[in-house]
């Protein structure tokens, strides 16, 4: 895969995709100099399984690395996840655009927020996939 979201319904298509990807803070970083934070996730191949049908057997599903590279870049804040801390992982779950600022939102109410000009967006599958038993299960929040 490899996808480039620039409008507002590109980005809502490129949500959908990562959705549920692990980012290891370590692979996240931001280069204010060339105004980019480049991160790399895992990626739970989620098309692949929108058409399975299980009929008692388990679901061979698919993981990948995606390279996720956001351009025009002013400014990089978090929100609940200390940077320093290379070990954590964080569970990807959308992007919220508001007026000049981009979200990317994770589990536990952990957010990077991005100050941008405009919306450029790049991500693309790396390396061969790889199998999996295992899908993220989130507990329903009323």
């Amino acid at each position: 895969m490899r996808l480039q979201a620039t409008p507002l319904d590109d980005l809502k298509v490129l949500s959908a995709l990562l959705h549920d990807s692990i980012v290891p803070i370590a692979d996240i970083l931001y280069t204010p100099s060339q105004k980019q934070v480049i991160m790399v996730l895992q990626r739970f191949r989620l098309e692949l399984t929108k058409n399975v049908e299980t009929i008692g057997k388990p679901i061979g599903y698919q993981g990948c690395l995606c390279g996720l590279v956001i351009d025009k870049v002013e400014s990089m804040q978090t929100h609940q996840i200390d940077m320093n801390d290379r070990s954590q992982f964080l569970n990807f779950l959308t992007f919220y655009d508001g007026a000049q600022h981009l979200d990317l939102q994770f589990s536990d109410s952990k957010v990077i927020r991005l100050r941008i000009n405009s919306l450029k967006l790049t991500a693309t599958d790396m390396g061969k996939n790889w199998p999996t038993t295992q899908r993220l299960k989130h507990e329903e929040t009323t």
